[in-house]
């Protein structure tokens, strides 16, 4: 599947100078459906998000943590690069459906589902909101230049 490259929400840009630190926050990706207004670029903590994915069938409200995040030289030495390891998605006991986007969010509160998590980045998955069937699987891995690289 083809997904939109990672957009920055306006306030994620400047959360990296403080509020965010890139090697070590906990990061979690959470999924949206086609009616949420997750590409307002405006948007900046978690509780501004709508219509997330249905909390079911082996899909939380807390996403997925992101494992393996690094902050790193990139392709050269002039650039550093944000990545992380790819995340799958089953949907056990049942469909995860209506499937659109995925959002990274930053903890910066005391859990995956605070409401003041800061927004860093969205992608559009697919042009039409899909579903996970029960016993299938949805793999995001991440574009071999990271989620985003800075030159």
């Amino acid at each position: 599947m083809s997904a939109q490259a990672w957009k920055f929400y306006n306030q994620g840009k400047h959360y990296i100078s403080g509020t965010i630190s890139l090697g070590a926050q906990t990061f979690n990706l959470h999924l949206y459906q086609s009616s949420s207004n997750f590409a307002t670029a405006t948007n900046s903590t978690f509780t501004q998000l709508t219509n997330q994915v249905t909390s079911a069938n082996n899909y939380t409200l807390a996403g997925k943590t992101m494992t393996s995040v690094t902050w790193t030289t990139g392709a050269s030495a002039a650039q550093q690069e944000f990545n992380s390891a790819a995340l799958t998605f089953t949907a056990l006991g049942g469909s995860i459906n209506n499937i659109k986007a995925a959002v990274i969010v930053a903890q910066t509160g005391a859990s995956a589902r605070d409401p003041a998590n800061k927004l860093l980045v969205y992608a559009s998955l697919t042009s039409a909101q899909f579903s996970i069937s029960q016993n299938n699987t949805l793999t995001i891995t991440m574009n071999t230049a990271g989620i985003f690289t800075l030159a």
